[in-house]
């Protein structure tokens, strides 16, 4: 038995565009306040984008906003950029500066200046994108006034957007879960987020509110082309709820949505001043979060195809699995690194006799490549789980997984056959003699097959797991009779006839009278 999958078939009916899974993963405020310590250092490896957070008046932020781009574009990651200084004026509400494009202005200049920012070339830029303000209807005022933005918050995104070095360049904000008062404001970003910290993963008789389903009422308040920014809860303690977000849902939810473009958890570090904890306080936490940062940030993203490979093995055997998957990311594999097929229910298990299958081959976006390996069946007979997924050691498993096979371990196959006799006599003037098959074996599908010594022209002779059973047309060319199981030759014997060359000898003739009796 071979399971076989229409492989071309599940390439067309299930393959995803990149445009539809998340392009970053970063922490809010990745930096402190007072900005005296930039947490890159600690979850660069993990993350794509860092948050750059900046506060109000008084502090010349430039140098921090700087300090952070460089180092975000050091490890060879982006930065959005928090500018609620160079735009707004504090208080409730915010005020638009009347020298919010000079200022704005003098900034970029030093971003272009430093090789930070590509005068209108966001791809080619450590800047991804700008970040006017921060929850503009939470103690900043800033909703909607007679069914339009509020004016400070529109001039804010005019002047970002009416500078020549910075026109395409998204613009993003994230609002709260009362968010209805700036509904008109938040409409004005490329990207929009919601954070919802009194709402849970699952929902409860405590807790009725989930933030898949906030964020879903959310998302469809937004105008269809822009694209949304996920915050889950990642701290606990000061005015926050004591249950974090389950990082695998809010992972789904964002490989779930095409409209998704940031995963952004709040937050990294907590404050211990106030009782706050943050991913970095919470190994659980951390270590879910880690392994998805390093699929979104390296690309990490395949869809499984199809498989061949044999339902059923003999123990101890050898047999071919040919596995295919499709890299539906931006970036390409490459064969030699860290890539591979990984062992799956349990992972690494080494229950076929390996582990890992290298990528034979570089897999750019939206190729697909076919792992081809040979495993070992357990030495021992049972039902056993076949499984793989794609990894990158030492990040994280990603994509989806094979299906969980269940491979149906056989012993070897034994058994005997004789024939009595061996050699038979052929009669004198005959051409064949008859001899009894004999045969048993441990296989319900044992089979014996005739053919000429040297094991051409097989014809089926008997089909069973024991029995005995006559040939009557041996001859002096011979015959061999293979008794098999599966296919598979378990045992043979040469039969052949021996020619009596010897007539009979004849009785004497039959007499009852005196004249034939002999003397």
């Amino acid at each position: 038995m071979r399971y076989r999958i229409a492989l071309l078939l599940l390439a067309s009916l299930f393959s995803l565009p990149a445009a539809a899974l998340p392009k970053y993963f970063g922490y809010f405020a990745n930096n402190t306040i007072p900005p005296d310590m930039s947490f890159q250092p600690e979850n660069q490896d993990h993350t794509n984008v860092t948050v750059v957070y900046t506060g109000g008046d008084g502090i010349d932020w430039d140098p921090i906003i700087l300090r952070e781009v460089g180092l975000a574009k050091s490890y060879g990651n982006k930065a959005v950029v928090m500018v609620t200084s160079h735009l707004f004026t504090t208080g409730n509400p915010h005020g638009a500066d009347p020298n919010a494009a000079a200022n704005f202005g003098a900034l970029v200049d030093k971003l272009v200046a430093a090789g930070y920012l590509v005068p209108g070339n966001p791809e080619a830029s450590a800047v991804a994108a700008f970040y006017p303000v921060d929850e503009p209807e939470y103690q900043k005022g800033l909703v909607d006034i007679g069914g339009a933005p509020h004016p400070a918050l529109a001039n804010a995104v005019n002047v970002i957007k009416s500078n020549p070095a910075t026109w395409n360049f998204p613009v993003a904000v994230v609002v709260s879960q009362h968010y209805d008062p700036v509904i008109q404001g938040m409409r004005l970003f490329d990207w929009a987020g919601m954070d919802d910290y009194k709402s849970c993963s699952f929902p409860t008789m405590f807790c009725p509110y989930s933030y898949a389903g906030t964020f879903a009422a959310f998302s469809a308040k937004l105008r269809p082309e822009q694209r949304t920014i996920l915050v889950p809860q990642a701290a606990t303690g000061g005015d926050l709820d004591e249950v974090e977000h389950d990082p695998y849902q809010t992972y789904e939810m964002a490989i779930a949505d095409s409209r998704v473009i940031m995963l952004m958890p709040f937050l990294w570090a907590g404050n211990p001043a106030s009782g706050m904890t943050g991913v970095r306080d919470t190994p659980a936490l951390r270590s879910a979060y880690r392994p998805i940062g390093f699929q979104i940030k390296y690309g990490l993203y395949s869809q499984y195809l199809g498989a061949s490979l044999d339902g059923a093995m003999v123990a101890g055997q050898y047999y071919n699995v040919v596995a295919w998957f499709r890299n539906i990311s931006e970036k390409t594999w490459r064969a030699g690194t860290n890539i591979s097929l990984g062992s799956q229910n349990p992972g690494d298990n080494m229950t076929w006799g390996l582990h890992r299958v290298p990528l034979p081959h570089d897999v750019g976006p939206g190729q697909d490549v076919g792992f081809n390996f040979t495993v070992r069946a357990p030495s021992a007979s049972g039902t056993y789980k076949m499984q793989w997924q794609m990894v990158a050691d030492g990040m994280s498993w990603f994509g989806a997984k094979t299906p969980d096979w269940s491979i149906a371990v056989v012993p070897p196959a034994t058994g005997s056959i004789s024939a009595n006799r061996n050699p038979c006599t052929i009669p004198y003037g005959g051409s064949t003699c008859t001899t009894t098959l004999s045969w048993n074996s441990n296989r319900a599908d044992a089979e014996v097959w005739a053919s000429n010594l040297d094991g051409s022209s097989p014809v089926l002779f008997a089909r069973a797991q024991n029995g005995s059973q006559s040939a009557t047309w041996i001859n002096t060319n011979g015959t061999r009779f293979t008794l098999k199981s599966g296919g598979a030759a378990i045992t043979a014997i040469n039969v052949s006839g021996v020619q009596t060359t010897q007539p009979p000898e004849e009785p004497p003739p039959h007499c009852s009278t005196p004249k034939c009796i002999e003397p």
